[in-house]
């Protein structure tokens, strides 16, 4: 069977990215040289991270995330972000990356890029189990699917913008299909991370 049509589900997204009023807003600017890790403390027991891509295959760049400022004893809390920010497949505006064939010169190009996270791990497996419902909707009740849909996106959050301001690509090696996608070596950028005024309810079900 075919997943359930996901306009509904792109919807709900959108409307879920609006944040409340009178949020706490962080900015900051910095660097991140290939192969090489940014992590920046911001707030709530939080980091803003750029992990670089280790795939191999001539991939180069770095994923958004947003992890706990201390290790968490849970591995799978470990990015706050991919939750809660659409599309779950395929490419996103998390990969500042040459993943999915795009080019070095394109990733540097969607500047900014939108992101959302939520705030810990209870809400971080709240949000998961709710996209895997969304996700892989053939395999579960109808009634749960629909309930998931309705509050995916929920849990209180925060969002973040990255412009990219000066960056370093050079051609790179061609792919099995003899396309160069270029490499990312180095990137200049800026940050504003806002958190939502209050952490309100904590949402309930699946």
């Amino acid at each position: 069977m075919r997943p359930r049509p996901l306009r509904a589900f792109l919807l709900v997204a959108v409307c879920a990215a609006r944040l409340g009023a009178q949020g706490r807003s962080v900015t900051f600017s910095g660097e991140a040289a290939e192969g090489q890790t940014y992590r920046k403390q911001i707030s709530h027991g939080l980091d803003f991270v750029l992990s670089p891509d280790t795939m191999g295959a001539g991939i180069t760049g770095w994923t958004i995330e947003v992890s706990p400022h201390i290790p968490p004893s849970e591995p799978q809390c470990g990015d706050f972000t991919w939750v809660v920010t659409p599309p779950y497949r395929f490419q996103n505006v998390r990969y500042l990356d040459t993943s999915y064939a795009t080019t070095a010169q394109d990733a540097v190009r969607v500047s900014p890029r939108d992101f959302k996270f939520v705030l810990n791990c209870d809400d971080f497996k709240v949000e998961r189990k709710r996209v895997n419902l969304v996700l892989w909707s053939y395999t579960y009740p109808k009634s749960e699917v629909d309930q998931a849909l309705a509050k995916l996106g929920s849990s209180p959050s925060g969002t973040g913008r990255l412009w990219i301001e000066d960056y370093k690509i050079t051609p790179g090696k061609r792919t099995a299909d003899g396309v160069d996608l270029g490499e990312i070596h180095w990137i200049k950028f800026r940050v504003e991370i806002r958190f939502p005024g209050n952490d309100g309810p904590k949402p309930t079900g699946p």
